[in-house]
């Protein structure tokens, strides 16, 4: 089979073959088992007779992939997830990324635009990829970058922000059944099968006379799924529900007074039984994301079986009291999303897998900003959905800054766009002053733009797991009815006070978070090490402020928890 090159940027050193859909089946069972370092695979472009067969291209994929190697898997969102789930077990996930692709009308749900490549590696070795940025883009109000950073704009590289796992700023093209050119561009840039040679070169006692480079080897197939060997091709986005129990009859009950507009203390499961069958009109659950994180009394290290098992355990019992017409959304992140999608679509029709663009300043070699937020229902088209109400949005040649936006809607530049299945609009809690007591906090917009869009007053708005209670606090703003359920005393007394407060002022009241002044800021702090980086060539050390700079280390560690924490301007400047 022939080598190919799409782009002149790939390294000169990869070498790819591109068998076609009617070989590829054959070039993978013909290649010798751990020999290539990658292979990038179109699911879109393959004629496989069912989900078995696609998983049998698989498994070949993992046999010959080296130690080390890459697999990268395009999909749709519908049927992805059963997919990651069959690789999750043979090698390591690492990303779901989100590529928003040209939008398609839908029968039902949110209109779609979110095409994905999963990426898992083999083996043990080291998980190493090249970082990749995309260029600034600057608001068409204001002209500052229409990611405001957090406030951190001093930070900005200048050659672009690092990638995240969620790509919005690539050509809109038709990513569902093929992969388009700018996005296997960036796959193949993210390789990171250097040269060993080169990186010598300038180095003491370097010579040109070296052993020859070692070639990566990789496989992109089938051919037909690349845009460079055919025209898209398009296909209509349904809701997808794979078989399993029969949907519960339309019959609805109404809950008594002891079963609405109260938050319970206890276990998630036991709970929820108190609940009958079709009774719950909107159903939400953000679960702990087994990572350790510092809950009171969560478990959230579980082994994976067992934190699978729990999460279908409440899952169950929310498509038991979930109405006819009611619709549920789980966020989590991808890795488990893809687990829930599974148990899911043998109960419940696929709607949406939202992306949650939730990262406000990628860093790192491929940042994760990417928050799964799955959108089933009961009946395929029959649910409650005021697409209308939430569906205008800024348009994205404007930044967030609150400033800018005051600014050009009184100047009367207020263009829109439609909702569609990603969602780059709503931040991470940033500030101490929005934020309780609580280690994975919730912005209020987002629960407001769930409930808006799948539920109308007076709906009963169920959150089993509802931690410092931002759905029931969301609910009971925009008057629905709620059932909130926590294990924590701690966090049910946060969720308890907050909808007093709801009740008696209809907003939150918090306290102040004032922190005392600092003799310099941490901007100050952090450009000085960036300077410093510039004329050091690189990364200084804590000698190195107090010989060359006004300020003594301990100043940086009043502001920074660690050191390196205070490195990271200086990295952007000394490391690219």
């Amino acid at each position: 089979m022939e080598t190919i090159r799409v782009s002149d940027r790939w390294p000169k050193s990869i070498h790819v073959v591109c068998p076609r859909g009617k070989d590829l089946r054959r070039a993978l069972a013909e290649a010798a088992s751990d020999s290539l370092d990658f292979i990038v695979i179109a699911t879109g472009a393959i004629k496989a007779d069912d989900i078995q067969d696609m998983k049998a291209y698989l498994g070949e994929c993992v046999r010959v992939l080296r130690d080390g190697g890459l697999l990268f898997v395009q999909g749709r969102p519908e049927y992805l997830p059963e997919l990651g789930v069959f690789l999750d077990g043979k090698l390591n996930f690492k990303y779901w990324i989100a590529i928003e692709s040209a939008t398609q009308r839908r029968a039902a749900g949110l209109p779609s635009a979110h095409a994905a490549i999963l990426l898992f590696s083999k083996g043990n070795r080291r998980f190493n990829i090249k970082r990749i940025r995309f260029p600034h883009e600057h608001c068409a109000f204001c002209g500052r970058t229409l990611r405001d950073w957090g406030g951190k704009s001093h930070l900005m590289h200048p050659e672009g922000y690092a990638a995240s796992d969620v790509w919005t700023d690539l050509p809109r093209e038709d990513n569902y059944t093929q992969i388009s050119e700018p996005v296997l561009d960036a796959i193949m840039r993210m390789l990171d099968f250097h040269d060993p040679a080169e990186s010598r070169i300038g180095s003491p006692g370097y010579t040109a006379v070296t052993e020859p480079a070692p070639s990566a080897r990789g496989l992109i197939g089938p051919r037909e799924g690349i845009t460079s060997h055919r025209p898209p091709r398009f296909v209509a986005n349904r809701p997808v529900r794979h078989g399993g129990a029969p949907l519960h009859s339309k019959h609805t009950i109404e809950l008594g007074a002891d079963l609405t507009n109260v938050v319970h203390c206890g276990d998630a499961v036991e709970v929820l039984k108190r609940y009958p069958d079709n009774s719950i009109d909107l159903a939400f659950a953000d679960p702990p994301y087994n990572l350790n994180k510092g809950y009171s009394i969560y478990k959230d290290g579980w082994d994976e079986r067992e934190y699978v098992d729990w999460c279908n355990a409440w899952l169950g019992e929310y498509v038991r009291v979930l109405k006819p017409t009611g619709s549920l959304y789980v966020l989590n992140l991808p890795r488990w999303s893809m687990h829930h999608a599974v148990f899911l679509n043998e109960r419940l029709y696929f709607q949406n897998w939202i992306v949650w663009d939730a990262l406000s300043e990628p860093r790192g070699k491929l940042m994760p900003a990417h928050y799964g937020l799955l959108f089933y229902t009961k009946h395929p088209t029959d649910f409650t959905f005021n697409y209308d109400e939430v569906s205008r949005l800024d348009a994205r040649c404007y930044c967030l800054r609150s400033t800018c936006i005051a600014k050009r809607k009184l100047s009367g530049a207020d263009d829109k766009e439609p909702l569609t299945d990603i969602w780059w609009d709503i931040h991470r809690i940033k500030h101490p002053r929005d934020r309780d007591y609580h280690p994975c906090q919730l912005p209020d917009a987002l629960m407001e733009r769930i409930i808006r869009l799948s539920s109308n007053e007076g709906d009963i708005v169920l959150d089993a797991l509802c931690g410092a209670g931002t759905t029931p606090v969301a609910a009971a703003k925009l008057g629905r009815r709620y059932a909130a359920i926590d294990l924590d005393e701690s966090y049910v007394g946060i969720t308890r006070e907050k909808i007093s407060h709801v009740e008696r002022l209809g907003y939150v009241q918090r306290s102040s978070t004032r922190r005392p002044r600092q003799a310099c800021t941490k901007k100050q702090l952090q450009l000085e090490l960036r300077d410093l980086a510039v004329e050091l060539g690189r990364l200084p050390t804590p000698e190195d402020v107090r010989a060359m700079t006004p300020y003594d280390p301990e100043d940086f560690l009043k502001v920074f928890p660690t050191w390196g924490k205070a490195l990271k301007a200086a990295k952007l400047e000394a490391l690219g």
